[in-house]
Order: structure tokens, then sequence, then C-alpha cells
């Protein structure tokens, strides 16, 4: 249980660091892309201390963390253009009911069986992540426009949503299947150095698109940020791959996604200032029963 404790924490730091360079007006693809090459660098460093040498990788290893790579800053990506089609509360609450993926994917390819309690305590978290969620601001229209935008635009907030979705989980259900194949023989830090290496590089290809086309480029602030990001980035994708090895997947996956939506919102009361309404609170409360009903028994 250590483990998924630090991985919340690793999680919740991540967030606090993405607020304040949010609140600071710094490039988020600037700031993602040095969190990328840090956490490799970590990785790295970490790879040449370990005794064990790989001599061998196996070419499913190498794409397996690659494909991680690319689902990291790609749901980044996804998270971005879903938040300006369908507004933050939405797109927050189906980025943490993507959940779902990863926990059925440990039912029903790894066979981790949850029980009946567990099941419950699933739907409760699913309640709770839109509970918690802030509603977007809709803009009032008086009538709907006669060329038919409306349900184009409808169809790009559910393509959206749906990408979203998948990106989300397929991210999960990547560690969850590298915990599986290669957890007892292959090289952990040679996985996130794969998994960061590739993040970082798609990182990279977007900050210098952007500022070509632009002629704007990020300001050394988000160098700093990037770093402390990386830092705590690497350390919830490393505990939560130690917490895999040891607890099924059917309870980390929620657990984790409720403590984090949890704290991120009484972080946000303690340390910003936020409101929350009595939905909010609410959603709290139904998300400590979450937590009691995933617990393992």
């Amino acid at each position: 249980m250590i483990w998924l404790a630090l991985t919340v924490a690793c999680s919740l730091a991540v967030a606090a660091v993405f607020k304040v360079s949010e609140r600071r007006g710094l490039d988020r693809t600037a700031v993602l892309t040095v969190n990328y090459a840090v956490a490799g660098a970590v990785a790295a460093v970490l790879l040449g201390g370990e005794a064990r040498a790989q001599e061998e990788v196996e070419a499913g290893f190498v794409a397996l963390g690659a494909a991680t790579g690319a689902l990291f800053i790609g749901g980044f990506y996804v998270f971005a253009y879903a938040i300006r089609e369908a507004g933050m509360g939405l797109a927050a609450a189906v980025m943490r009911l993507s959940v779902v993926v990863p926990f059925l994917a440990s039912w029903l390819a790894w066979g981790e069986r949850p029980t009946g309690v567990q099941l419950l305590g699933l739907a409760l978290a699913g309640a709770a992540f839109f509970l918690l969620a802030r509603p977007a601001a809709e803009p009032v229209r008086s009538r709907a426009p006669a060329d038919g935008s409306a349900g184009r635009g409808g169809t790009r907030t559910a393509v959206a949503l749906g990408l979203l979705f998948l990106a989300g989980g397929l991210a999960d259900t990547a560690m969850k299947a590298y915990d599986e194949a290669f957890g007892a023989t292959g090289s952990r830090p040679l996985f996130l150095l794969l998994v960061f290496g590739v993040a970082f590089l798609v990182g990279l290809g977007g900050v210098v698109a952007a500022g070509v086309r632009t002629g704007r480029w990020p300001r050394a602030a988000a160098a700093g940020w990037g770093a402390a990001l990386g830092l705590a980035n690497y350390g919830s994708v490393e505990f939560v791959l130690r917490a895999l090895g040891e607890l099924q997947g059917t309870f980390v996956f929620p657990a984790n996604n409720v403590a984090i939506v949890m704290g991120a919102a009484l972080l946000g009361v303690a340390v910003w200032g936020e409101r929350l309404s009595r939905r909010n609170w609410l959603g709290l409360g139904v998300a400590a029963l979450a937590l009691v009903f995933l617990a393992p028994r």
C-alpha cells in the first residue's frame, strides 16, 4: 500500500506544478516537454546504476515502451482538445472514468476478478468523478444555427471525449501490460527511459513547430517548472508500477484515481482558496466511500 500512497502523492505534486505553471502563464507544452526530458534523465541515471545489466532487449519490450510514451504525450494533446470542445469539467470526469479500461483489462485479460463490493466501489467512483467535476460554462444561444454547425459541434465533442477515454485508459493498461509481461525480468528504468524518451521527442517536435509557426518561444521559467514536474512525474509512474507488482490492478487503478481526485479537490481548497459546491462536497463523501469498498479484502 505504501507504493500506492506514494503514487498518489507524486500525482498530486504533478497537479500542483501544473496549477502554478498555469497561473504564471507558462507554455504547457514546453513545461510538459521539459518534464519528460528530466524524467527520462532520472531513468537513465537509475539504469546506469543497475547492478543487473539487461544483455538482450526484446522487441516487444521496446514496442510497449515506445507505445506507452506516445500514449502519454498524445493523451495530453487529446485532453487539451477535449477541454476546448467539451469544457474542463466534463473532460476531467471522462479522463478519470477511463479507469474502467485498465480495470476491465485486469479482470478479463489477466484474471484479477473483483469482488461484488469492489464493483460497487467502482460504480461509486464513477458517480464521485461527475460530482467533483466542475461543469463547463456553456454559451447561451437564442436559436440553433441553420447551417447544421450545432450537430457537427456535438459530433466533435463526442469524438473528443471518446478519444480521451481511450487514450487515458490505454495508457494505464500499458503499464499493467508491462507489469504482466516484463515486470519480473525486464528493467524498469529502461522501460521508463523508453516511455519518457519517446514522449519527449514528440513534445519537442510540437514546441519547435509552434515556435516556427508563431515566432513565439517558451520562457526560461518553463524549464524550471518542467524539471520539478519531471521529478514528480517519474515518481508517479515508478511507484504505480511497484504498486501493480504487489496489488491487483482492479484495486490499484480505481483507488489511485479516486484518491487523486479527492486530494486535488482538498488541495485546491487548502492552498488556493477554491470553493466547493454542495455537489462537490457530496462527491468527496462518495469518493471516500468508494475507497472503502475498493480496498482489497
